[in-house]
């Protein structure tokens, strides 16, 4: 399976993080990052998933859970952020 990496801006513009997608996981699962300084300057990130170094990541769900049944023949609805992060899908 394939790895791919995409950097990706966070949503106050300030910072920019390069991910790492395992498992042929396409980049498009994460659709926002929020860096350290994004709470600050009020960017809110509910439902957004903790990552070392206090980046958070808010993933679209959709595509994960169509990934999920098409290419791991998974059932889509176990698919959630902790199943992506646990999984080692993404880093």
């Amino acid at each position: 399976m394939m790895d791919s990496k995409k950097s990706i801006t966070c949503e106050c513009e300030a910072n920019t993080i390069e991910l790492t997608f395992h498992h042929s996981m396409p980049p498009e699962l994460v659709n926002k990052v929020f860096c350290p300084q994004c709470q600050q300057k009020g960017y809110k990130s509910p439902k957004s998933w903790p990552i070392p170094g206090d980046w958070r990541l808010h993933f679209d769900l959709e595509i994960a859970r169509m990934f999920a049944m098409a290419k791991l023949k998974i059932d889509p609805q176990l698919v959630n952020p902790g199943f992506i992060i646990d999984g080692g899908y993404v880093d």
